[in-house]
């Protein structure tokens, strides 16, 4: 090998290296769990909301012992071969009632995904009164670590998602993609950032992660944005050491 293939390669190796410690240490800031919690998936009945279309109520395990209610939007009858996986993730109030939601399910359903939809923390069954539009998720509980662990909840809740797409049998494992809107754009980029298991992320409404000062640190929405977002500037520092090193 000549000197340069040695030198990119030794380069491509600490460039890896480097994207995994960053990986680690977001998920470290935000209290995301490793190992996940068990998966423990439950069906509880299933509908045809439209014609070509069947919908599956399901639940499946989170952190702290929670449930996370689902609804799993797939087509009456899969095309040959295994089919993509989409995960729908809400915006602030939103939840799988949401009008995006169902909509988003039956559209990709009748193009042959299987996509899910859920309710987050504080919303839809996720409320201890089922009320839709809580925005409970947004109220200040000190310290500011709860803020951190609110995010490393919702990341963790859309990696659940992920963990049961891939293990249902229709599904390709290697087509699996996350949809996410507002709130939702936030946690998506995110996750998408240390899950290697998503493979296309779309961010609606949002997920422009600014520069120091921006929007997402100036947010009224400081539980589930603001304190999480100011809690990973540590990527600046990664970033311009990485611009300095390289000259």
């Amino acid at each position: 090998m000549t000197q340069t293939t040695l030198l990119l390669i030794g380069l491509a190796g600490a460039l890896t290296l480097q994207a995994e410690d960053v990986r680690r240490r977001i998920e470290a800031t935000l209290f995301v769990p490793d190992p996940a919690p068990a998966l423990a998936p439950a069906s509880h009945g299933r509908f045809e909301p439209t014609p070509g279309v069947v919908a599956e109520r399901i639940t499946y395990g989170t952190e702290f012992g929670m449930r996370i209610p689902a609804i799993l939007y797939r087509p009456a009858k899969p095309a040959p071969g295994k089919a993509p996986g989409i995960i729908v993730v809400n915006g602030h109030g939103g939840d799988k009632y949401a009008w995006y939601s169902p909509y988003t399910g039956m559209l990709y359903a009748k193009a042959g995904a299987f996509v899910i939809t859920y309710d987050p923390i504080g919303e839809g069954e996720r409320n201890a009164e089922h009320k839709s539009v809580t925005r409970q998720h947004d109220i200040s509980v000190p310290p500011e670590e709860m803020g951190r662990r609110m995010s490393g909840l919702m990341i963790n809740d859309v990696r659940q998602a992920i963990t049961y797409l891939a293990q249902r049998p229709e599904v390709d494992p290697g087509r699996i993609a996350a949809l996410g809107y507002s709130m939702g754009s936030f946690v998506v980029g995110i996750t998408c950032a240390i899950e290697p298991r998503l493979h296309a992320c779309v961010l609606v409404g949002g997920g422009n992660l600014d520069d120091p000062g921006g929007y997402w640190d100036r947010s009224s929405h400081t539980m589930c944005q603001a304190i999480p977002y100011k809690s990973l500037m540590f990527w600046v520092t990664v970033g311009l050491s990485s611009i300095t090193s390289e000259r």
